[in-house]
């Protein structure tokens, strides 16, 4: 495993229980962890991309996740997009639960820099 691909410590268990959500800083990015009713865990970047939003204190039903600003669904699983409102997936991190620890692997966030004369970054085709 590389740097980026190395479990970081999260949160205690305790932290997100049974249907419960939570929002940590990690490695500066807002990683929402969210654990089912079913006790399966999922950690996904807190921020939807339809609405460029906190996704946080959305609704979680069968494996989806519902934006509480628009509505947008997503896959928590691999974070596709359910609704026609956003053809951009959520960013998903790998999430582990051991020894009463939640751990998950969020690389750092890259800073994507303006460059004078050049389209911004994001712009166009990719």
């Amino acid at each position: 495993m590389t740097e980026q691909e190395t479990y970081v410590f999260v949160c205690d268990s305790t932290s997100v229980e049974s249907g419960s959500e939570a929002v940590f800083e990690i490695n500066d990015r807002e990683v929402l962890v969210v654990r089912s009713a079913e006790g399966e865990l999922f950690a996904i970047e807190d921020n939807c991309p339809h609405a460029n939003e906190c996704i946080s204190g959305g609704r979680v039903r069968n494996g989806f996740y519902a934006c509480p600003h628009h509505g947008a669904r997503f896959e928590l699983s691999t974070g596709k997009s359910m609704t026609n409102l956003s053809t951009k997936p959520l960013i998903c991190f790998d999430v582990r639960e051991v020894d009463g620890k939640i751990e998950a692997i969020v690389p750092q966030k890259e800073k994507k820099k303006f460059i004078p004369g050049g389209a911004p970054p994001g712009f166009g085709p990719m």
